[in-house]
């Protein structure tokens, strides 16, 4: 049976009944202060007792040339990020709350208005400009580092 919070999850990163939202993710230090915030990529991964997810960032506008895009990503940068153990996951309201090893706590939570951009961005780059394989790759959460074109 699936996990409350991994369900959860999956409905947040697919962002559930409304097509265009998606999930973010948000850190706090020891002291409570915001030290990272990003939107998260629409796949993840269980394994070796660790949640694993893919922040979006790296984004940036690529040299204008005939077919590049608008904008793009660095697949290095979007790399798989693990969070663990499992057993600090726990749905508290409507987002996800994470305590990492590092004592860190990790919020993951409906895409808002600073992130919800740049998962739109994602996704056009993901599903316009990646091929099949490097998506599929993505999609596995898996790897970090790329040695392609988007490196």
């Amino acid at each position: 049976m699936t996990p409350a919070w991994e369900a959860r999850l999956a409905e947040l990163l697919s962002g559930g009944d409304d097509l265009e939202s998606g999930a973010e993710l948000e850190v706090h230090d020891l002291a409570g202060k915001v030290v990272f915030l990003a939107p998260l990529a629409r796949h993840y991964r269980i394994e070796d007792d660790a949640l694993w997810i893919r922040p979006v960032v790296g984004g940036y506008e690529p040299e204008r040339a005939v077919g590049a895009p608008v904008y793009a990503f660095s697949l290095n940068e979007a790399r798989a990020r693990g969070l663990s153990p499992l057993e600090n996951i726990a749905v508290v309201g409507e987002e996800l709350v994470v305590r990492t090893g590092a004592g860190q706590e990790a919020h993951i939570r409906r895409a808002g208005p600073t992130t919800m951009p740049e998962l739109e961005r994602w996704d056009a780059f993901f599903y316009n400009v990646l091929s099949a394989q490097e998506q599929l790759e993505l999609d596995e959460v898996v790897g970090d580092s790329y040695w392609g074109e988007w490196a």
